[in-house]
């Protein structure tokens, strides 16, 4: 099973819905990951909308 980003809030997982915002809209295509350990203090959290810890990918097509 391949790894996939939500197409909505962009978290990384192998499972059929996502953790995040429960949505089941994925793609295999995306680029870019950024590892998430303090969304509260992070600016690229901020500037993506991060709330939650986790792996993001940067680009999802």
């Amino acid at each position: 099973m391949s790894e996939k980003a939500c197409t909505n809030c962009h978290f990384i997982t192998k499972e059929n819905v996502c953790g995040k915002c429960k949505s089941s809209n994925f793609s295999e295509d995306f680029s870019g990951v950024v590892v998430m350990f303090d969304p509260e203090t992070s600016a690229i959290a901020k500037a993506m909308n991060i709330k939650e810890k986790g792996r993001y990918a940067l680009k999802v097509r």
